[in-house]
């Protein structure tokens, strides 16, 4: 090999050794973004992912794909999200589940650090709604009922440990009544048969406010600190007398691990992302209040959260998920 050979092959491999990988020089996102939702298409998780989802594939000219994986009480898309590369490639766009399953089931396939927060993205309190039998029946009425008669009242909710049951057994707790719990399997079921009369009674959030503006349920309180801009008739718990603020949340994660850098650049493009009007026009419908937050927050949030429900375990409510 002659001298200028040599020189140049050891300027090669100098380079070989001191370059960062190509995939590192990247600009996140280079490719398609997947945001996996726990729960089925249609629903008011999924119709806010998919909005963000295409804000967000529109400002980083990029495909993003919201892969629905519904299943195992959101434990299934979950599980995939955790397991995925920690490259910001896969997302995880969930909500209460997300809590609740790591305070109540004692098996999980994965961890609580099995994730990084990226951003709160809004809540959803719920609204206590109730047959139309009961329309017009005052709070302290319906509670004076149900504690002459344990267990008369009989609350669905779109299943087991889900943010309506959880809100009921919150109501329970403040008010001192036994009530029973009619789960379904999914928030439509247990709309229909409360619209039917099967139940008396039923907490949900603010996406069901249509069935109260079309006369076929009542709604009775909003476990909110204050009353909804979009349903200003409908009383806080507080007001009637009960301390009562429950509901869900939504928010966005990633594997554990993701870079800090990609972190901060999907909070930032989601924090300017919903600063879009029609995307908040879209958003409102489902009664959604669109907030946002910083990763760090984010985590301060869920980890009060998990101590809230935890602090209801330990008063001695019990929910068997397991």
């Amino acid at each position: 090999m002659t001298k200028t050979n040599t020189f140049a092959a050891l300027c090669l491999a100098a380079v070989a050794g001191t370059a960062p990988p190509l995939h590192a020089q990247e600009a996140f996102p280079a490719r398609t973004v997947t945001i996996v939702v726990p729960y089925s298409a249609a629903g008011v998780t999924d119709y806010f992912a998919r909005q963000i989802g295409n804000k967000l594939s529109r400002m980083w000219g990029q495909p993003v794909v919201v892969d629905n994986r519904a299943g195992g009480g959101t434990i299934i898309g979950t599980q995939l999200v955790s397991k995925a590369p920690a490259d910001g490639y896969t997302l995880l766009f969930t909500s209460y589940g997300f809590t609740s399953n790591q305070v109540l089931r004692k098996n999980l396939p994965y961890g609580k650090t099995a994730f990084k927060p990226v951003a709160l993205l809004g809540s959803s309190h719920n609204v206590l709604l109730v047959t139309n039998r009961l329309k017009g029946k005052p709070l302290s009425a319906i509670i004076a009922d149900a504690k002459a008669t344990p267990g008369s009242l009989k609350l669905a909710s779109s299943g087991l440990a889900s943010s309506p049951h959880i809100g009921a057994e919150f109501f329970a707790r403040k008010t001192g009544i036994t009530f029973t719990h009619v789960p379904y399997k999914g928030q439509g079921p247990s709309m229909s048969d409360l619209i039917a009369g099967v139940v008396d009674g039923m907490f949900d959030g603010m996406s069901s406010y249509a069935q109260v503006k079309a006369g076929r349920v009542a709604a009775v309180a909003i476990a909110a600190p204050r009353r909804h801009p979009a349903a200003p008739e409908i009383p806080t718990f507080k007001e009637l007398g009960v301390d009562l603020v429950t509901g869900t949340w939504f928010g966005m994660l990633a594997p554990a691990g993701t870079p800090d850098a990609v972190v901060d650049k999907i909070n930032a493009d989601i924090r300017l992302a919903l600063q879009d009007e029609q995307l908040m026009a879209q958003v409102a419908k489902t009664g959604i209040s669109v907030s946002t937050s910083s990763p760090e927050a984010f985590g301060k949030f869920l980890q009060q959260e998990s101590d809230k429900l935890q602090g209801l375990v330990e008063q001695g409510v019990q929910i068997d998920l397991d």
